[in-house]
């Protein structure tokens, strides 16, 4: 069984494998190919290296003639492929749809007028670690989006330079699988937890993720309606709010379950917070996004995006063929004379 120490060395793994510097995506996103790691473990307890592999998403939006500044979270994902040698593979930002296409409060996009992301550094300026960088500063990147309009997924090819930034990444081996779910027995009642966009405070000198806990409330047969669209989603008994939308969201494996104690930690991706129930002063319960704070009580239930879905945006054929492109090109830099 995994421990936490064979998870801090996935994680590990995958942020040492990114070693070249990736420029900031303005038109077709290349995919990224990150060499193989040859780094040690790091040292950092576990919460700290999945606080690590959150970004903060910051986007400017127009909507008839007025202006908005919307915060949302990501994460950096790691999908390995053995074309690129032991450990190698491809990094990608990955976040919610209604994030990346900047959704109003109907569900529509907005104009997006510029997209930034805030990472930390490894060494200060000053004594300030965090620093800001436009994706684009000019309009939205050229994100990849499920097929299926009702997966509140987006994720886009994105290695930032390893030497400069302080990150990790999640690989897909954690992603919790249905087939995992099923034979683990995990349901209702399975604590969880996020690390996210702390809206309120995100940090002055240093990017500050928000961790939160709570409990698996709900998980579906159907789809559950969400701003006027049916969706496959997780109902976890876990307080959003605004800036947790693209959270990832983790439980364990390890511990009690089913009259059964499993020594040691083997934590797993859950999904991705995409929303949250909100209450009138009648208490009725309307799902909403949670990009943004709103003057609407906060019920306290979250709905979670599965795994299974971020990694069939993440098999999705126009990312694939992404993956190809870069494999070949690097093939035909090693036989140039």
């Amino acid at each position: 069984m995994a421990t936490v120490k064979s998870l801090l060395c996935t994680l590990m793994l995958a942020a040492a494998a990114c070693q070249a510097q990736t420029p900031l995506p303005q038109g077709a996103p290349p995919a990224q190919a990150a060499p193989p790691s040859q780094t040690t473990q790091p040292t950092d307890p576990l919460i700290t290296q999945i606080r690590k592999s959150v970004v903060f998403i910051k986007l400017r939006c127009g909507d008839g003639g007025q202006e908005f500044d919307v915060r949302g979270t990501g994460f950096l994902a790691f999908y390995p492929d053995p074309r690129l040698g032991k450990d190698g593979g491809f990094v990608y930002l990955v976040t919610n749809r209604h994030v990346a296409l900047c959704w109003n409060d109907a569900g529509h996009p907005m104009q997006v007028e510029n997209i930034n992301i805030t990472l930390n550094r490894r060494q200060a300026e000053g004594d300030n670690f965090a620093q800001d960088g436009f994706l684009n500063d000019h309009g939205n990147v050229p994100w990849i989006v499920p097929q299926d309009a009702s997966v509140d997924l987006a994720a886009i090819p994105f290695l930032p330079d390893n030497t400069r930034f302080d990150f990790m990444t999640i690989q897909l081996s954690i992603f919790a699988s249905n087939d995992l779910l099923k034979q683990r027995r995990i349901t209702e009642g399975e604590p969880v937890f996020f690390a996210g966009f702390f809206y309120q405070f995100p940090g002055t000198k240093r990017m500050e993720p928000i961790v939160r806990q709570g409990i698996i409330a709900m998980m579906p047969s159907e789809k559950v309606p969400f701003v006027g669209m049916a969706e496959r989603v997780y109902l976890a008994d876990l307080h959003a709010f605004g800036g947790n939308s693209g959270s990832p969201v983790f439980f364990n494996l390890g511990g009690y379950h089913e009259g059964h104690i499993l020594l040691g930690d083997d934590y797993r991706l859950l999904g991705v917070v995409n929303g949250g129930l909100t209450e009138d002063e009648n208490f009725n319960l309307e799902l909403t996004t949670t990009l943004k704070g709103t003057a609407r009580a906060n019920s306290g239930i979250s709905t979670i995006v599965p795994a299974h879905e971020i990694q069939e945006l993440l098999d999705d054929p126009r990312l694939q063929k992404l993956r190809d492109d870069a494999v070949t090109a690097r093939g035909a830099q090693k036989q140039a004379p």
